[in-house]
């Protein structure tokens, strides 16, 4: 087979060549030899930076992993092959299906195809409502695997560990929880409303340089599972974690703070008022919202009068579209810089 030998130098240029020019043999791994790079390639021409040989060796042939599609296709029909659903939600070892009415009868055998294509999947559910009650949880139906709910989901460097029927938790929003953390540039003292199983806590304090966390969790079962976490990632020294209704516990901590988070999409602005009596001059907010695209400003501009109506004069520092509730849905949420 030819190869294209190069240095480990220009490995790098070479690669991107080959690509480019589709010369790349895609079914074998390239061999690393001594000082020397051997990329496999179809055909014997002239590359940059590299020497062409007749390797006298083989080439180790790429693992096939097989799709979706090729594990259902004698089970499926091609009507039904294109309806899979592509897009899942994988929290630690469960995989999340929204699956099509159309396919539920054969929503066992999709999911246990799932099951062998992802080898860290020890469970298969499907979702059976939306989050609904005070405690925003939903039911889901085992389809496939080791028969439980429970589960340690890894993220941004930290161990998660939650019931996905008692607890809620998305773990989409591992982008944006890492957003906020990188804003932390100086020892701050943070609060989050509503903190769940604390995975702003603990993403935020192992990640910045935050000097002290403080979560308010009013579901009693998320509560015991953000202590359980604290424990599990050895971060007592800057977390603490109550348990009870936000708007009861809230007003006996003395503390003001630098950051303020309310991950409340769907009434987190009726919580404005209470972060305002812990907010001091230069606070920032992250509010969060399910809007359409199109109420976004009008959203903002609805922010800023209930700001006004407490007194509190602020700035939007930015508008960001940080996930999907449905196609038309976002995730939005609101960075506020309180200036009184």
């Amino acid at each position: 087979m030819f190869s294209a030998q190069t240095d480990l130098k220009n490995a790098q240029k070479v690669k991107e060549f080959l690509v480019k020019k589709n010369l790349l043999n895609s079914d074998y791994n390239l061999i690393k030899e001594f000082n020397f790079i051997y990329f496999p390639i179809t055909k014997k021409v002239n590359v940059p930076h590299a020497k062409i040989i007749n390797t006298k060796f083989s080439f180790p042939k790429k693992t096939h992993e097989p799709t979706i599609e090729e594990l259902l296709k004698n089970q499926l029909t091609k009507a039904e092959l294109k309806i899979i659903p592509k897009s899942q939600e994988v929290i630690g070892t469960i995989l999340l299906l929204e699956i099509p009415e159309e396919l539920q009868p054969k929503e066992k055998l999709i999911a246990e195809a799932y099951l062998k294509l992802h080898k860290g999947i020890q469970t298969v559910v499907k979702k059976a409502d939306a989050h609904t009650g005070e405690f925003r949880t939903r039911k889901v139906q085992i389809l496939a695997g080791k028969p439980t709910a429970e589960t340690t989901h890894l993220e941004n460097k930290v161990k998660i560990k939650l019931n996905i029927e008692q607890v809620y938790f998305s773990a989409r929003s591992a982008h944006e929880r890492l957003r906020i953390t990188q804003q932390i540039k100086t020892p701050e003292k943070v609060l989050v409303m509503f903190s769940g199983a604390a995975p702003y806590p603990l993403v935020i304090a192992k990640n910045s340089p935050a000097k002290i966390i403080y979560g308010i969790e009013i579901n009693p079962i998320g509560h015991v599972y953000g202590l359980q976490n604290v424990t599990l990632n050895h971060l007592h020294h800057k977390i603490k974690l109550y348990e009870g209704d936000v708007r009861t516990i809230l007003p006996t901590i003395k503390e003001s703070f630098d950051r303020i988070i309310i991950p409340l999409p769907k009434t987190g602005e009726e919580f404005l008022d209470l972060a305002f009596t812990k907010a001091h001059k230069n606070t920032i907010i992250h509010l969060y919202a399910f809007l359409e695209e199109s109420q976004i400003n009008a959203y903002a501009k609805y922010v800023q009068d209930i700001s006004k109506q407490f007194n509190h004069k602020i700035k939007i520092l930015r508008k960001i579209k940080c996930g999907q509730f449905s196609p038309s849905i976002f995730r939005v949420c609101l960075d506020i810089k309180t200036e009184k």
